[in-house]
C-alpha cells in the first residue's frame, strides 16, 4: 500500500493528447458512492485525473486501474463494456500470468 509515502506523480496521454495524471486516494464517498474503488475524469474537464483506493488488494488495484484507464481512453464506451473489459484483462493477467504488485 501507499499509505503514508510519497510516490512520483504518473502522468499519461491517451488517444486524443488528453494529460490525466493518476493519483492513489480514495475517492470522495459523498460524492461518488461508499463502495467506489476507482474514478476517471471526464476528459473534458481541465486538469483530468485518475483515482485509485489505495487500500485495496493487489488483484482488486490492477482490476481498478485497468477499470479507469480503458474510460481514459474510450470514454464513450459504455460502462458494462469497460467492466467487462476490466474483468477479462486483470484476471488474465493476475490468475494465468501471476502478475503481482512489486513491494
Amino acid at each position: 500500500m501507499r499509505r503514508g509515502k510519497k510516490t512520483p506523480k504518473f502522468t499519461f496521454k491517451n488517444t486524443d493528447g488528453v494529460e490525466y495524471e493518476v493519483v492513489f486516494h480514495k475517492p470522495n464517498k459523498g460524492v461518488y458512492g461508499e463502495n467506489c474503488d476507482g474514478v476517471c475524469h471526464n476528459p473534458s474537464h481541465d486538469n483530468p485525473k485518475i483515482y485509485i483506493n489505495p487500500y485495496l488488494t493487489d488483484q482488486s488495484e490492477l482490476n481498478t486501474a485497468i477499470h479507469e484507464f480503458a474510460h481514459a481512453f474510450f470514454w464513450d464506451k459504455p460502462e458494462y463494456q469497460i467492466y467487462a473489459f476490466a474483468n477479462s484483462l486483470s484476471r488474465f493477467l493476475y490468475n494465468e500470468c501471476n502478475w503481482r504488485k512489486k513491494k
